[in-house]
């Protein structure tokens, strides 16, 4: 059920009328067709083409901003109260870009597609992610594995997936995960920067989006799918140290914990002893 206005009235929140003004935009003018568009938390993203007509771009922007923010302030959103008259919802400009070739449209339409897991967020503590953060809040399986592991039969359900997957075998999981289409959250041993170009290339696969073929790797497939969040740990140095950082956070974090090869004696096994997690871990 949609929340409701003091009048009985359906309200919405401030992105989904975002989102349909800027639709409005081509249905009040036949000489005006909205493309793809982002609403982020201070900015919006929009590509729009604008034929031989009537209509101009500042016209066209200004009555789009004008209409979003009338509908802010009269109360149309479910937040708590309407906007008080004088609250600025816009900022008084705007940048505009000419797009002159279908390849100068294809880069900007992949950047308005890519900003919401480009949009790097604090979490606190000196940890930063990208991705999907409402991942943080569901069950969430831990999975670490030693060094020189066998390959698992099968892998265990599970809402979300945790873990570095930094070990050979833990990097096959990972690879699995993905095939599969599961949701994970990733903590890489390098930053943030590095788990994005890593997106853009490895085992990129092409598949059909539109009226046309994109090539994509299984991690941004996964962070565009909202199935994704990548966190980067506070010890990027890709030693030792940093490899149990990283696995004590996912042994402090996870809910439960699948541990298909656990060496005698190695790093894990005391970092399991020494945390009490014993109790966590599926068979």
């Amino acid at each position: 059920m949609s929340p409701v206005r003091g009048n009985g009235e359906a309200s919405m929140s401030p992105v989904r009328i975002i989102a349909e003004e800027w639709r409005r935009c081509g249905e009040l003018r036949d000489d005006v067709f909205p493309g793809e568009s982002v609403v982020m938390p201070d900015h919006f993203h929009g590509l729009i083409e604008i034929r031989k007509g009537a209509s101009e771009l500042g016209h066209v922007i200004g009555a789009f901003k004008a209409a979003v923010s009338r509908r802010i302030r009269r109360g149309d959103t479910h937040v708590a109260l309407p906007s008080q008259g004088d609250m600025r919802i816009w900022h008084r400009n705007y940048y505009e870009m000419i797009v002159r070739t279908p390849e100068a449209e294809r880069a900007i339409v992949e950047y308005i597609q890519m900003n919401p897991w480009r949009c790097v967020q604090n979490f606190g503590g000196g940890l930063r992610g990208m991705g999907n953060p409402a991942l943080w809040n569901a069950g969430k399986l831990g999975v670490l594995c030693s060094r020189n592991a066998s390959r698992p039969k099968s892998i265990p359900r599970a809402a979300v997936y945790l873990g570095g997957f930094h070990s050979p075998m833990e990097k096959e999981i990972l690879g699995k995960l993905l095939e599969h289409k599961c949701s994970i959250i990733w903590c890489p041993a390098w930053g943030l920067e590095g788990a994005a170009c890593m997106s853009r290339g490895e085992r990129a696969t092409c598949m059909s989006r539109g009226e046309r073929a994109t090539c994509m790797s299984p991690v941004r497939e996964a962070l565009e799918e909202n199935r994704m969040l990548i966190l980067e740990m506070r010890n990027r140095a890709g030693d030792l140290a940093a490899a149990e950082q990283r696995n004590r956070f996912v042994l402090e974090h996870a809910d439960g914990l699948w541990l298909p090869h656990v060496a005698p004696g190695g790093m894990l096994d005391r970092l399991i002893r020494e945390l009490g997690a014993e109790g966590k871990i599926k068979s």
